[in-house]
């Protein structure tokens, strides 16, 4: 090939690298302990002095997680030796750095390195965007046995980063599946949020007109985190807003009960459910409390309605059946519905009800107590999935 052809391949090569990782927005990001378990139980294995997992940016090498090195780090390029790695795309072995001329005058021989062995780490789509390394401070070879666990140790830290792409791509459809944008509905404001515990989650809220021009509410939480709880709440937010559609309150969580009892029954989860219908003119509420128990609504005078459960979550017992219950909204009352994981903030259910009565004295809008919710949530750390559904009557 000639030397301006290679040059400009060199070029391309290096531009699909670096998109691949900035794709996959994993530099200086927090330490995860998926990474540091595994450059822990290399260490081991290999009984070296550290093992880091790098990543080669334009003009720098970042440090993910490593055993035995100062910490997470960031270092000019010049002075990476994975860079080598990943620029030449195999293993690269180096049994003594101070015998090397690419690396004896370099910072970690000065500061005692002296073997290296570097496998690539490679983006979904095949690039190479970084290296597992291991290092000692005494030369050494390294076997035909140990280039193969270590080529295994580095497509393990592969898998976990395309877990994350494909954890990335779940959230992104999981919230394109949230309401964006509520219904205008004269003299009314209604907003909500979830967010979910980990990338993906249980947590599914739904709004819909229905029935003339009747506001239908949904809130649910399964049983669970991540993909198996996402999984399940896409198909009962598909199945409540369905049967919403064409039955009256009573009628759609019969049918969305009966629609669930397979699918949470074979996988031994269940489900809370609220789901309410609005008469917007009156502000008459018929709703359904499945389990889930997590309905005020706030009045102008600093007092509170609790709305009482209709029984058992869904799926715990085939064919159960739920009262339907009905409240009024009166003008400036607000309805707040939210998720267990705001209830764990608090050490008892009086004092969450307490403080939203004492958030809603200022007679916030709908979207403002939905932030402060998510933003408490956010502040002291929640383990569990958030969502919060506020609707104010003017």
């Amino acid at each position: 090939m000639h030397a301006t052809e290679a040059a400009i391949r060199a070029v391309a090569e290096d531009t699909l690298r670096l998109r691949a990782l900035h794709f996959l927005k994993i530099l200086d990001t927090r330490r995860e302990e998926r990474f540091d378990r595994l450059v822990r139980i290399a260490q081991r294995h290999f009984g070296v002095r550290a093992v880091a997992i790098n990543f080669i940016d334009a003009d720098r090498q970042w440090t993910k997680a490593e055993e035995g090195l100062p910490g997470q780090s960031s270092e000019p390029l010049s002075e990476s030796m994975c860079a080598h790695t990943v620029h030449a795309n195999t293993t690269l072995v180096v049994p003594d750095a101070g015998e090397d001329d690419r690396f004896r005058n370099g910072k970690f021989v000065a500061q005692g390195v002296r073997f290296y062995a570097g496998h690539p780490i490679h983006a979904p789509g095949g690039q190479p965007i970084g290296s597992l390394c291991i290092v000692d401070t005494k030369p050494r070879e390294l076997g035909d046995g140990e280039r193969e666990d270590l080529a295994d140790f580095a497509a393990l830290v592969e898998r976990e980063i395309a877990l994350t792409q494909e954890l990335d791509r779940a959230a992104h459809v999981q919230q394109l599946l949230m309401p964006r944008e509520a219904p205008a509905i004269p003299g009314y404001e209604l907003a909500g949020l979830c967010v979910p515990a980990r990338d993906i989650g249980g947590d599914f809220f739904a709004w819909q007109l229905v029935d003339g021009g009747r506001l239908q509410l949904h809130v649910s939480d399964i049983m669970g985190k991540g993909i198996p709880a996402a999984l399940l709440a896409a198909s009962m937010r598909a199945a409540v807003v369905g049967a919403a559609q064409h039955n009256d309150q009573a009628t759609a969580v019969a049918k969305v009960a009966a629609a669930a009892d397979t699918i949470l029954g074979d996988t031994e989860t269940y489900a809370t459910l609220f789901s309410a219908r609005l008469d917007p003119a009156s502000g008459d509420l018929e709703y359904i409390d499945a389990g889930h128990g997590l309905a005020v609504i706030l009045d102008v005078d600093g007092g509170f309605r609790r709305l009482p459960s209709s029984g058992l979550p869904v799926g715990l017992l085939a064919d159960d059946t739920w009262e339907l219950q009905r409240e009024r909204l009166a003008p400036e009352e607000t309805l707040i519905v939210v998720s267990d994981g705001i209830l764990d903030l608090f050490p008892t259910l009086e004092e969450a009800i307490d403080y939203a009565v004492r958030g809603n004295a200022g007679r916030p809008t709908a979207e403002r107590i939905v932030a402060s919710a998510v933003a408490l949530a956010e502040t002291e750390g929640a383990q569990d999935d958030v969502t919060v559904l506020a609707l104010r009557r003017h």
